[in-house]
Parts: structure tokens; sequence; C-alpha cells
């Protein structure tokens, strides 16, 4: 029985193939590296509903980063996830300019997302703010929010 590694969210595509030289040594040797799509499981609402791709797949990763605080959870690394429970207690005009760091730190970690543009941090109440900003990703454009409680 062959072991299923559910981490790895999708095999290699087997049409791709990137190939680099080596020569460090003697001669050139040609290494194959698999390339890797972001094919990923579909989740919501806790179960598994199918798989996605690109897009749709980079939408449910600044979601799932949005939702996951950092250096928390032992499965992931020290770049994943977000640093916005560090602003709770602070003052609303620091939480403004802050914000737009720790949300580019958190989804650059991702190397399929090239840009975020904050649109709009406006408050809520004495306690929350809300965040409106735009993802640039290899696959397209798309827009999220977020409230921020501080």
């Amino acid at each position: 029985m062959d072991d299923i590694n559910l981490l790895d969210p999708a095999p290699p595509n087997e049409d791709i193939v990137i190939t680099a030289i080596d020569t460090s040594i003697e001669g050139d040797k040609e290494v194959e590296v698999p390339f890797t799509p972001s094919l990923t499981y579909k989740v919501e609402g806790g179960r598994i509903l199918g798989k996605i791709d690109e897009l749709e797949a980079v939408q449910q990763a600044v979601s799932k980063i949005l939702m996951t605080e950092r250096f928390v959870f032992e499965i992931y690394s020290d770049q994943y996830g977000n640093d916005l429970n560090e602003l709770i207690g602070k003052d609303i005009p620091y939480v403004k300019t802050a914000v737009e760091n720790i949300l580019k730190e958190a989804f650059y970690s991702d190397d399929r997302i090239d840009e975020i543009t904050i649109n709009e941090v406006s408050q809520v109440n004495r306690q929350t703010l809300y965040v409106s900003f735009t993802v640039s990703s290899l696959f397209g454009h798309f827009e999220a929010e977020t409230e921020v409680n501080t």
C-alpha cells in the first residue's frame, strides 16, 4: 500500500520539467526539477470539497493566512500566518499604519503573490478596524477584506 502524504496537496505535473546544469561536478550534469502547480484541496466549512488551482487556490491561501496566527502552530514554518494579534491593545492611529506592513509580510511568504495594495482602513467601532485590499498574484487579481481587533 502506498503512503499518502496529506501535507503534499498535489503531485508534481509530469508534463513540465525544468532543466538545470550543475557545473560543480566534473562535466555537465542535467538535473530535472519537477514543477509543482498551485493545485490544492478546496476546504469549505471544515470539509474537503474537491480540488482547486491557480487563482482560487491563492484566494484560499489568503483566507487561511488571515485565520492563522504566526508562531503558534508547529506544523507551519515561522514565515506562515500573520502577526495581527500584536495589534491588540494598540492605539487606532498606530494600527492603521502597522496593518499594511503586517499583511504584506504575511502574504509575501507565498511566492504566488506579487503585490498587496491596501484600499481602505476604516474604524468600525472603538476596537475594530475594517481593512480591504487587492491581491495581485501570478494568476490574476482579487479583492479581499478582514477585520482587525485592537
